[in-house]
């Protein structure tokens, strides 16, 4: 489906919360909303967006209705709603599906919420504040009665930290998720990853570790000590998109 374009492009983005995500137009805040409507609560009514939206997009009308809506105490939906009807950026059957996400995500319990808050701050790269939901979640769950969700939260706590390349706080999440799961293999794998890791950070058996992930982190602070600035980041950067794609492995695996 073509749509066309609504309002301006902005010269500077609009950042959302939790991510590094930047909005430029219209059609991209659109888009965001499709794509991270599991996420969004309550907080995504902010005057801020609405403010961004009039003074940057040009959009100064449906900036003004969407003020309405969070002025009267309006619901997400209400708000989401408006935006779409009065861009036409989204149709009558996104609208619908848009309802049943809204609708279901209220029905989750409070440990969904902060898992799920998690999992997007990790997307984003937002690892500290990714580590706090999954503190909250797992403070909710009861580990006799829900292991593998405990386990889960665990797990995904435990490649959070690893985006923070803190390793032995990784390996003992993934232990823990292997005690309350042993059948989750990626949970294996990972813990074995973070303890070779491990290894190449504190300098001991680093030769020993054939972690493909682990070399790259031994390079990365060798170049870093040498000086080279450009090749460590370049380095970090692909130790980084490794690590997120662990975290999607993890975040779709049956635990």
């Amino acid at each position: 489906m073509l749509y066309t374009c609504v309002g301006r492009r902005s010269m500077k983005p609009f950042y959302m919360e939790g991510t590094e995500i930047g909005i430029y137009s219209a059609e991209e805040l659109a888009y965001y909303i499709k794509e991270n409507i599991m996420m969004l609560d309550s907080s995504f009514m902010d005057e801020g967006l609405c403010a961004f939206i009039e003074s940057e997009l040009g959009l100064g009308r449906i900036a003004g209705e969407l003020i309405g809506v969070i002025n009267r105490g309006g619901s997400l939906m209400d708000f989401l709603e408006t935006f779409f009807v009065l861009t036409g950026l989204g149709s009558e059957n996104e609208i619908i599906s848009m309802r049943h996400s809204v609708a279901s995500r209220a029905k989750m319990s409070p440990t969904e919420k902060y898992r799920l808050k998690g999992d997007f701050l990790v997307k984003g790269g937002k690892y500290s504040a990714a580590i706090n939901e999954y503190n909250m979640a797992a403070a909710k769950t009861d580990e006799n009665k829900k292991p593998k969700e405990a386990a889960r939260i665990s797990h995904n706590r435990g490649v959070a930290f690893s985006g923070m390349f803190c390793f032995e706080e990784a390996r003992e999440c993934f232990e823990h998720a292997f005690r309350l799961n042993p059948t989750a293999s990626s949970t294996v794998e990972q813990m074995k990853a973070a303890e070779k890791m491990m290894k190449g950070k504190t300098g001991h058996a680093a030769e020993e570790s054939d972690s493909a992930l682990a070399h790259k982190y031994r390079q990365y602070l060798k170049k870093k000590e040498a000086g080279d600035i450009s090749g460590a980041r370049d380095l970090m950067r692909e130790v980084l998109m490794e690590l997120k794609s662990s975290y999607r492995k993890s975040h779709y695996s049956n635990m």
